[in-house]
């Protein structure tokens, strides 16, 4: 937990939102083989370096064993397993990936239930959002609230959900609008209810909370990391 004061925190993210806006890509991807990836990476990236997700996704997306549109899943669990075991380049080096075996058949379950639910990712990213990240955290295997989350929010689906990771929740924290001493939060109504909470907070700010979140993000690492600094 950062020992930045609530109202210096609040400044620096306000500072930092206008930059998010104008970075930010307009309109929802819906190349198909896009949408693949960013999925991957959203279940992969759990309990996972983002830069050793991203390779991993990259590889399956190389295989293209994803957008196959007729086969078994046990098949596809064993393809997986195989991408996911072998050495993957991050950076010039070669890094195992964590969880071969358990996301390879978290993601051939999704790719399951994404071929019974409508077979296209864009076709199941579209409607009120709340019921589309509801349909995404019940079929979606190894995907909770924050990972749909992130999924609706990567592809431009959304901008009205939050990725309460716990650099967030800290943040929130801070702000006096979360007490609870989880550093994640799985439950889809408890993660609502919180997610409300920052919600209203971006209102005040005038953000939308999918970006409000992402600048969060951004000045909570920086500040841990200038705050670890003062310790070494």
């Amino acid at each position: 937990m950062t020992t930045y004061s609530a109202k210096a925190l609040c400044r620096a993210v306000a500072a930092v939102c206008p930059d998010i806006r104008e970075r930010l890509d307009t309109g929802a991807v819906s190349n198909e083989r896009h949408l693949w990836w960013e999925l991957s990476c959203c279940i992969l990236s759990s309990q996972v370096p983002y830069p050793l997700a991203m390779a991993a996704a990259d590889a399956i997306d190389a295989k293209g064993c994803l957008r196959v549109t007729e086969q078994c899943v046990d098949s596809l669990t064993g393809e997986l397993f195989e991408i996911l075991s072998t050495p993957l380049d991050v950076d010039g080096k070669k890094r195992r990936y964590r969880f071969p075996k358990a996301k390879a058949k978290h993601l051939a379950v999704t790719w399951s239930a994404v071929s019974r639910g409508g077979g296209s990712l864009k076709s199941l990213i579209s409607g009120d959002v709340s019921d589309v990240r509801a349909w995404w955290v019940a079929n979606a295997s190894g995907m909770g609230p924050k990972q749909a989350s992130m999924f609706l929010r990567n592809v431009g689906a959304t901008y009205d959900l939050a990725i309460l990771d716990r650099h967030v929740l800290n943040y929130m924290s801070a702000q006096g609008i979360y007490s609870g001493e989880q550093v994640s939060i799985s439950g889809l109504s408890q993660y609502g209810r919180y997610e409300d909470r920052l919600r209203d907070h971006a209102q005040e700010m005038n953000c939308p909370v999918g970006l409000l979140d992402w600048a969060i993000w951004i000045v909570m690492r920086v500040a841990n990391r200038k705050q670890e600094a003062v310790f070494v």
